[in-house]
C-alpha cells in the first residue's frame, strides 16, 4: 500500500558532499562521496597530494550486508498517511538523503581520508614557537625552529629596513 506524506514546516540549514534531500516519491537512489583531506601545521604543499591511487580502500568494493538468516516480516499500516508537523534539520551530508515519501532502493557510500601532521609533537600552545622556512623548496621537513636570540636578530633587522 502506498502512503502519503503530510510535513507542515521542514527546515534544512545544510545539504552537501554528496547529499540529496528529496520530496516525493522515488524508485532508486545512489549516493557516492569520496573525500581526501590532508591538514598540516605549517600550510606547505607539493601539489601531488591527493591521488586516490595511493590508498587501497578506495578500490576495494563496498561490502552490502546480508541478513544473517531469512526472515518473514508482516507489517500493517494503519491508515494512508504519514504525518510529521515540523522537521529541523542541522546539516545532511556526506552520501546522506532525507527522504519524505517511498522509496524502494537506497544505495549510500563514503569513503573519507583525513591525514593531519603535525611539527610539533602535540598540537596546542606549549611555547610560541615560529617555523622559518630554509631555502629549499622540497617540503614541510625543511622548516626550522628558530630560537628565541634569532627571533630578536630577525627583529631588529626587519626595523632597520
Amino acid at each position: 500500500m502506498v502512503r502519503l506524506s503530510i510535513v507542515g514546516d521542514v527546515i534544512i540549514h545544510d545539504v552537501s558532499s554528496g547529499s540529496i534531500m528529496h520530496t516525493g516519491d522515488n524508485i532508486n537512489t545512489a549516493l557516492e562521496t569520496t573525500v581526501f583531506a590532508v591538514q598540516r601545521e605549517v600550510p606547505f604543499y607539493y601539489g601531488t597530494e591527493g591521488s586516490f591511487k595511493a590508498y587501497p580502500f578506495y578500490r576495494r568494493p563496498f561490502p552490502i550486508p546480508q541478513p544473517p538468516e531469512p526472515f518473514t516480516m508482516c507489517v500493517d499500516n494503519l491508515g494512508s498517511f504519514i504525518r510529521a508537523q515540523n522537521i529541523r534539520i542541522l546539516s545532511v551530508s556526506s552520501s546522506s538523503i532525507l527522504q519524505i515519501g517511498s522509496n524502494r532502493i537506497t544505495s549510500a557510500e563514503a569513503r573519507i581520508k583525513n591525514i593531519r601532521q603535525f611539527v610539533t609533537d602535540k598540537p596546542g600552545p606549549k611555547e610560541q614557537t615560529t617555523f622559518v622556512k630554509l631555502g629549499k623548496e622540497e617540503g614541510s621537513g625543511f622548516f626550522e625552529v628558530l630560537s628565541k636570540k634569532s627571533k630578536r636578530t630577525l627583529m631588529n633587522e626587519g626595523r632597520n629596513d
